[in-house]
């Protein structure tokens, strides 16, 4: 079921099956991809409890874990609704001890407050204790070539993106795009399905960027520790996705203890949050 929140500038739909975010508009203008070339059905996926593919081994048992994990496809409860907000949870079940042997609650909550949409997870370990990641999956719709776009940082960078083979593990190499500021879409990195893996930025934040129409997005994700670039073949739209863990490496085989993972202890929680100003640049 899918439900709407919104006012005058932004408004916003959600669906439980995912807890997935299905349409943002900004003064009625489509800014989510919407599936315009067959490329790609997905908006805005949910990843939990892994971000890419991850696999998930615990004390040497291996469980059956989807690349960017079980919650896209799962079925959320809505928790919570005002105006400007929803909120869906979804907790553990039969289904997902399967993939994933731990309690736990996973609340999405979407917020709109004039322009600036923002997302929040918050994860309760219901259980002893709860190793996981997670990470958003957003996609921004473009107008125009992809590589009229860029991203401008904050802060000077250097542009170092991991390598990866076609299962989208990383193979220990690293791809030099320069430093700066301006990080133009590079066209082979973003091609035949590849993901540009940014690691060890310094900036919490980004703009998007077109070169002719100016600042569409500012895109604050504050605790994450990668940004990840990708497209579906042929789309003209971009994902800017915050990711707290990386994909495992070619022949990798870690328990998922040792991995890029928050624990939490029975009670304990966390939160991580992305907020995007969406601008009027974009307009058609």
């Amino acid at each position: 079921m899918r439900y709407t929140i919104g006012n005058d500038i932004l408004k916003a739909e959600a669906d439980t099956l995912g807890a997935e975010l299905c349409s943002v508009k900004l003064f009625g203008r489509e800014q989510l991809w919407q599936n315009e070339n067959g490329a790609w059905a997905g908006h805005a996926p949910v990843l939990f409890p892994v971000c890419g593919n991850c696999a998930v081994r615990i004390g040497g048992v291996d469980y059956a874990m989807p690349r960017h994990g079980f919650a896209r496809r799962m079925q959320f409860v809505l928790d919570g609704r005002g105006e400007n907000f929803l909120r869906f949870l979804l907790r553990e079940s039969g289904e997902t001890m399967k993939l994933f042997p731990f309690p736990f609650s996973l609340y999405v909550t979407y917020t709109i407050e004039g322009g600036m949409l923002s997302t929040r997870y918050e994860v309760v370990c219901r259980g002893e204790e709860l190793p996981f990641s997670c990470g958003m999956h957003t996609s921004y719709r473009l107008l125009g070539s992809v590589f009229d776009h860029m991203l401008v940082f904050p802060k000077e960078e250097e542009f170092s993106a991991y390598a990866h083979d076609s299962q989208g593990r990383l193979t220990g190499e690293r791809i030099r795009y320069g430093c700066g500021q301006v990080f133009p879409f590079p066209e082979r990195g973003l091609s035949e399905g590849k993901t540009v893996i940014l690691g060890g930025l310094r900036s919490q934040s980004v703009s998007l960027c077109s070169a002719r129409r100016g600042v569409l997005a500012e895109i604050e994700f504050a605790g994450f520790s990668h940004l990840l670039l990708w497209r579906p073949e042929g789309a003209n739209m971009i994902c800017i996705e915050p990711w707290l863990n990386l994909p495992d490496h070619v022949g990798e085989m870690k328990e998922f203890y040792e991995k890029e993972v928050v624990l939490l202890k029975r009670g304990e929680s966390a939160h991580f949050e992305q907020k995007i100003y969406y601008q009027s640049g974009d307009a058609e």
